[in-house]
């Protein structure tokens, strides 16, 4: 039995395409995942991190989400739809992930 019953285990399945826009966007120098791990840190463990991005158009940011101990998916850019696969790809994860 955990020592503290209402603690929580999570499991963090990043779209990060969409956050590195977002940074882009807001043009700020650099993204701080740890800041982002803290708040959650706050609701629980963390048992699973997964990001989901097409690596190769945002490689400024592989670097600090390997740091942070991340599985980085890598989902290629699809012209057609403008719209990648991040969507398809982390649904199932999220489904085959055990509730512990």
């Amino acid at each position: 039995m955990p020592a503290n019953p209402e603690a929580r285990n999570l499991a963090v399945f990043c779209d990060f395409e969409n956050v590195a826009l977002g940074v882009r966007e807001a043009k700020y120098d650099k993204f701080d995942m740890e800041k982002v791990l803290e708040r959650l840190l706050a609701k629980g463990s963390i048992v699973v991190k997964k990001a989901y991005c097409d690596w190769d158009r945002y490689k400024e940011f592989k670097a600090t989400m390997h740091s942070a101990a991340f599985e980085l998916i890598e989902i290629p850019h699809v012209r057609q739809s403008g719209k990648n696969s991040a969507d398809i790809r982390w649904s199932p994860s999220c489904a085959r992930t055990p509730r512990r």
